[in-house]
């Protein structure tokens, strides 16, 4: 999934200001149609809901009340918040139905003075003020950033862990013992597009069926588990 947004957000980034409303309207459907990117917005909306409360309705030739815009841009005190603002007006602007020529270059000049009737300086606001802050912001999301329910999916960092993790059970193995080499390779796989919780439950349920088949006992099953997800109390329960 990375490498998609990486490829669409560069595509958004360079494009041409005749093509680039497309192009959001299809990155902004893309993460919201995909399970992992769709509960990283929702996160978002969580951890910034004030900021997302007081924004006022984004809407095509609305002109915004200077007063509210000052004290919103104001509060904005980091990156991270300038990235949430960004997604929320261009999210809004995706999620209208009937959308005009430069549908998304009005929020530029609506939030940002100076650039009213310059469509080159509209985009360019666009990308760094809006859009660039916000696929910071995603990644950092992807890459780092904690859970706060094992619904949430591993992080790209997280992943890269526990994949190290399961190499080196691979690694201690007896090479004859093809089972638990296959069993392995599939949580590798798995972890790449399920949630904590889905995973999770599928790795109980591998180690139930190998020490039912006795090709582990109880002790090292449940030894191997907490060494897996020590540093996922949400799942070790």
């Amino acid at each position: 999934m990375i490498e998609k947004i990486n490829s669409y957000s560069s595509d958004i980034i360079y494009s041409d200001r005749a093509y680039v409303q497309d192009k959001i309207s299809h990155f902004f459907s893309f993460l919201n149609n995909q399970p992992i990117s769709k509960r990283i917005l929702d996160r978002i909306i969580d951890d910034f809901s004030i900021l997302k409360n007081e924004l006022p309705p984004t809407r095509n030739n609305v002109i915004l009340d200077p007063r509210i815009k000052r004290s919103i841009k104001l509060s904005i005190k980091n990156r991270e918040e300038q990235g949430a603002f960004g997604f929320f007006i261009i999210q809004e602007l995706s999620d209208q139905e009937t959308k005009f020529e430069n549908h998304y270059l009005y929020a530029p000049a609506n939030w940002y003075d100076g650039i009213t009737g310059d469509y080159n300086k509209r985009l360019e606001c666009l990308i760094e003020n809006f859009f660039k802050p916000f696929i910071d912001l995603l990644e950092w999301y992807i890459y780092e950033s904690q859970s706060k329910s094992d619904k949430d999916y591993y992080s790209k960092n997280e992943i890269t862990i526990i994949i190290d993790r399961l190499n080196e059970i691979q690694l201690k193995q007896d090479l004859s013992n093809e089972i638990i080499f296959n069993e392995v390779d599939e949580l590798k796989e798995l972890i790449l597009f399920l949630n904590k919780k889905n995973w999770s439950e599928i790795l109980k349920g591998k180690f139930r069926d190998l020490i039912l088949g006795e090709v582990i006992t109880s002790e090292n099953a449940k030894a191997v588990y907490k060494y897996l997800l020590e540093n996922n109390p949400l799942l070790l329960k």
